[in-house]
């Protein structure tokens, strides 16, 4: 009787489908970020402080968006110079499609403004061109240009809509989730919530 050899027919990784875990888990140093220049960590000269320190990263530093940068003919410096940003994370006729696919898969985004909506589909629309389904708690922080360029286009309100978002994650955390769809961080918010479950 021949003996059974073990993983013989298992299925090779894709390295261009590997799901950006090793990505989401780096453990860099960015303690210090916030008392330092923009220009000692940013290499694309694009990027502005943000309010947290690990959101204080460079689009250059994030290997799966080296990857996608790589992938223009022409050299570019900065992601925001890439000929596939507007379409994918600017357009509002795109964002406006991933809005009706996002609420069939997780209920209506619950924002008040469309500025609001828009940004919020334009990161995850961000992560999934970069990084692709990450899973349910695995998440990255997106670079400070990238953000920096999306809140260009779909700007806030006088400071209200911050407000709301930290009144509103406050509500949702302190209630039980029985099925959470979705798990997020607002870049310039800290704490984790719940959003599309109530």
């Amino acid at each position: 009787m021949a003996a059974v050899l073990p993983y013989q027919f298992e299925p090779e990784s894709d390295p261009e489908s590997d799901n950006g875990a090793e990505d989401a888990n780096d453990e860099r140093d960015f303690s210090r970020r916030m008392d330092q220049d923009i220009s000692q960590w940013c290499t694309c000269g694009n990027c502005a402080t943000m309010p947290n320190e690990v959101e204080n990263v460079c689009c250059r530093e994030i290997p799966k968006v080296l990857r996608r940068m790589s992938q223009v003919p022409e050299s570019i410096t900065c992601m925001t110079q890439h000929p596939g940003l507007e379409p994918v994370c600017l357009n509002i006729y795109s964002l406006q499609n991933i809005y009706n696919i996002y609420k069939y898969d997780y209920g209506p985004v619950r924002h008040t403004t469309n500025e609001e909506r828009f940004r919020h589909l334009a990161y995850r629309s961000f992560v999934s061109w970069c990084w692709g389904y990450l899973g349910h708690s695995c998440r990255v922080v997106l670079p400070s240009c990238v953000v920096q360029r999306i809140r260009q286009q779909f700007p806030s309100g006088a400071g209200i809509s911050k407000l709301v978002i930290q009144i509103r994650m406050i509500r949702i955390t302190k209630s039980p989730c029985p099925q959470p769809r979705i798990n997020l961080i607002y870049p310039g918010i800290s704490k984790l919530c719940w959003i599309g479950s109530e």
